[in-house]
């Protein structure tokens, strides 16, 4: 693949590929050549546009791995994250689980304000990923719950209006 700048769509591009099974496989499943798929990657003045929205929604829908280095750039330009629900294994839409997953955040944060920490002042950065990994938990946890509420509402989405926005 081509040598791209970190961050870039086009790095979520190939991301994106690489997850969908490589540059092969996907031109494949795209039913375009290795070569179109690859020039599609490229930033380039003469084909502004890159390779097209509607090839990355085709790739998400066949591929759903392939659509979240996409996801991920776009909430990151967004001010947000993306963090993907695991949809394998039991649903998680249990309230204690998010309050044990909050305890387990609790607990970390503690352990890191305390005099056995090397700075009891702030986060180590190994305290930090660690953090970061029970938040990711939590996290999860609360949006499979909210899920599940919405399964039993039989909606997919939340409205402004319903939100009391």
């Amino acid at each position: 693949m081509r040598n791209v700048r970190p961050a870039s769509i086009q790095s979520a591009v190939q991301s994106s590929m690489r997850a969908g099974g490589g540059l092969e496989a996907v031109a494949n499943d795209l039913g375009v050549g290795v070569s179109t798929l690859s020039h599609g990657t490229e930033l380039s003045e003469q084909r502004p546009g890159g390779l097209g929205v509607n090839y990355l929604d085709r790739l998400g829908r066949i591929s759903p791995k392939a659509a979240v280095p996409i996801a991920q750039h776009f909430a990151a330009l967004g001010g947000g994250v993306f963090h993907p629900l695991e949809v394998e294994g039991r649903l998680a839409s249990d309230i204690h689980q998010i309050t044990r997953d909050f305890s387990d955040v609790l607990q970390r944060h503690g352990e890191a304000h305390s005099a056995a920490s090397e700075n009891p002042q702030d986060y180590t950065p190994k305290e930090a990923l660690a953090q970061v990994v029970e938040i990711d938990k939590m996290v999860s946890a609360a949006m499979h719950f909210r899920a599940a509420l919405l399964a039993k509402a039989g909606v997919s989405v939340v409205s402004a209006q319903a939100r009391g926005q």
